[in-house]
């Protein structure tokens, strides 16, 4: 199931969302920040698996993630000192594939196994 929520429909006191993939959940609220900017704040949370950037070996690491960026309904023209943003070319945010893109950012990352961080 898709989880999809029209811009339209996100207040100044806030919208929250909660969501959970497996063991790993975000949980957080979409408000407005300025017109046309929604600003999304979130934790990500739980254990998730990746693999050592020197050996290949697999292991969990425990996310306890902050996420903060600016959704824009449509193009973004300008910039923010503050926040990242993120272009949004529909009347629906998906949450869903938001969730996969800061699990992707994470996974793609360097971690060390215990291993390989021993001297």
């Amino acid at each position: 199931m898709k989880t999809r929520v029209p811009f339209r429909r996100v207040t100044r006191d806030g919208h929250p969302f909660a969501l959970k993939h497996g063991k790993i959940g975000i949980e957080g609220s979409l408000r407005w920040y300025r017109p046309k900017l929604l600003l999304l704040e979130a934790v990500l949370s739980g254990p998730l698996e990746v693999d050592c950037y020197r050996c290949g070996t697999s292991f969990a690491i425990m996310l306890d993630e902050k996420v903060e960026f600016l959704l824009s309904e449509g193009v973004f023209r300008g910039q923010d000192e503050e926040y990242d943003v993120v272009e949004v070319h529909e009347e629906l945010i998906d949450l869903d594939a938001v969730f996969d893109s800061e699990i992707a950012l994470i996974e793609s990352d360097y971690h060390s196994c215990e291993n390989c961080k021993q001297p």
